[in-house]
Formats: structure tokens, C-alpha cells, sequence
């Protein structure tokens, strides 16, 4: 089944918090899709220009996918907090049989005098997280806000 236009990801409802659910061909796009639905309830990520110093290399290790998946989400969540970095464009590899994520993220600040100002994400749950492959790698993910 192939998804229509490429979907990357889509919300998807939760009493209390936010949810998406990502898709990616590799995990590599399943992992960079989440992190760009992960910034999108903070902002508009189309209007952030990209910029050259603002690239962050990257790695972590978990103990399991599920974790990965949340370490990475917790990652971006603080580079947006610690720095107003919204990435946009991951050169990483994601080793799915040592769960680790190693390269390259590049990607622009966020001006809140210029951007949209969206949702204050606290924090990645475990709360209904999911990552599966049939064709294709599915993840959804719920945050806390």
C-alpha cells in the first residue's frame, strides 16, 4: 500500500495531550518525519529558515526502539527549549539493531516575533507509543503539553 503523496505525518486525537503518527520509507524518514511532526504543534517548521550554523550533530543510544524514538523526540524537544532550534533537514543514521542515532541535524530559530507560536510541548510520553513496519514504518507518538 502506497501512501498517498508521501504522507510524513498526521495528528491524531488524545483527550489530555497531542498525538501524531509519522511514516517513513526507512527508519531514518519515520525518525526525522516525527521529529518534524514533533515541531509543527510549535510552529509553522515551513517558515523557519534554514541556516548553516545553526547544525547540531547528533547521537544517542537507548536500550530499545521505543526508547530511541523517545530519546530523539526529547532531543529535539530540548534543542527548541535550550536554543529556539527548529530542525528541519537530518542526515542520521538510525541503527535499529544497537538502537542508536548517529549524523547531522540543520535548521533555523525560532523568532517569536516572526514565527507562529504554537503549543508548549513539555515532554515525550510513552502513552499509546507505537513503531511497527509493514510496508513501511508507522510510529505514533503522544506528547505531553
Amino acid at each position: 500500500m502506497e501512501r498517498k503523496k508521501k504522507t510524513k505525518y498526521v495528528y491524531i486525537e488524545h483527550p489530555s495531550d497531542v498525538g501524531f503518527e509519522a511514516y517513513g520509507d526507512t527508519l531514518e524518514e519515520l525518525f526525522a518525519n516525527a521529529a518534524i511532526a514533533t515541531y509543527s504543534f510549535m510552529t509553522d517548521v515551513d517558515e523557519i529558515e534554514e541556516e548553516e550554523e545553526w547544525e547540531r550533530e547528533i547521537e544517542i543510544k537507548s536500550e530499545d526502539l521505543y526508547s530511541l524514538m523517545f530519546d530523539w523526540l526529547d532531543e529535539m524537544i530540548f534543542m527548541f527549549e535550550a536554543e529556539s532550534l527548529v530542525m528541519k533537514k537530518f542526515d542520521i543514521d538510525v541503527n535499529s539493531m544497537d538502537f542508536s542515532i548517529t549524523g547531522t541535524c540543520r535548521g533555523g530559530r525560532f523568532d517569536p516575533y516572526k514565527h507562529e507560536s504554537g503549543i508548549i510541548i513539555k515532554a515525550v510520553t510513552y502513552n499509546m507509543m507505537e513503531i511497527k513496519r509493514n510496508e513501511i514504518w508507522h510510529a505514533r507518538v503522544v506528547l505531553d503539553v
